[in-house]
């Protein structure tokens, strides 16, 4: 069996506003959701959104505390089609209130960077290559 990622879980303080902050800049529908949890099919590899307190009870299993809110562990890139996709997904995730670093061009590679609601990290790139 080949190795592939298939889930990527992030720990959300507000549920609802995370799930609105995803249907409403990146465009996900929500194939799942209850209380605690929400889950997208992004083209084959699911983004949960889990509530905090839960996600703690996964990493807490091996010994590990939650980072707090505003602490970055990874980084979440999306590679668009364009430049002008890096710049609009950018200037809609500022509309929703994200912090964000508008795109710049680097040996080809045009991209910039936005938070979700909870912190997380977002990419967005275009390769001209």
């Amino acid at each position: 069996m080949p190795v592939s990622i298939s889930c990527v879980t992030l720990p959300v303080d507000d549920l609802q506003k995370s799930i609105a902050f995803y249907q409403n800049v990146m465009g996900f529908a929500a194939d799942e959701q209850d209380d605690d949890h929400a889950a997208f099919d992004v083209d084959g590899v699911y983004l949960v959104l889990l509530n905090r307190g839960d996600f703690g009870v996964y990493v807490e299993g091996v010994g590990h505390s939650p980072a707090a809110r505003g602490n970055a562990e990874s980084i979440l890139s999306y590679f668009a089609e364009s430049r002008g996709e890096v710049d609009a997904l950018i200037a809609k995730a500022k509309g929703a209130g994200a912090t964000a670093a508008d795109a710049e061009d680097d040996d080809g590679v045009y991209s910039g960077c936005f938070t979700d609601p909870d912190g997380h990290v977002w990419e967005v790139l275009y390769d001209a290559a």
